[in-house]
């Protein structure tokens, strides 16, 4: 009778078994090296990002700085410009004093003109009188200058 050969299989079993076995090293080495080949890739994009992050961040407090310096610059220019229109606003508040001063010494001459005019034509209207006064003496002299001249002396 052929009764199954037990060693042998038991044999082959251990020789298949360790195959697998062998077999499993090169799928977990593949394993480990496929996730060190990620991990590696990982990190050099990390580095990559890091990279440009500090460039980025660089290029930044480089604007910062220049916007910095053009926000100061503008400041300055809005100081002497602030400085400048109080200046103005003191010249035209000058100006608007000296103008009021003007217009009351206006008004004076106005009212000393219109003083003056009434004055002159008064005066006109005096002397038109005594104009007319003095004709009137003139002619009453002329008539009676002949008269006296008539008058036989004595």
């Amino acid at each position: 009778m052929n009764a199954p050969d037990l060693n042998h299989q038991a044999t082959d079993e251990a020789i298949g078994g360790n195959e697998g076995l062998a077999r499993q090293p090169a799928r977990e080495s593949y394993d480990v090296a496929a996730a060190l080949n990620l991990v590696s890739e990982t990190a050099a994009a990390i580095k990559a990002f890091d990279e440009q992050a500090a460039q980025a961040l660089m290029r930044a407090h480089e604007v910062a700085d220049a916007v910095k310096e053009e926000l100061g610059r503008t400041e300055l220019r809005a100081e002497r410009a602030e400085t400048m229109l109080r200046l103005a606003e003191a010249q035209i508040e000058q100006m608007l004093a000296a103008a009021e001063q003007v217009d009351k010494e206006l008004e004076i001459l106005r009212s000393q003109l219109a003083a003056k005019t009434a004055e002159f034509a008064a005066s006109e209207r005096r002397g038109d009188d005594a104009e007319a006064a003095i004709e009137r003496i003139v002619a009453v002299i002329r008539a009676q200058l002949p008269a006296k001249l008539s008058v036989p002396s004595e």
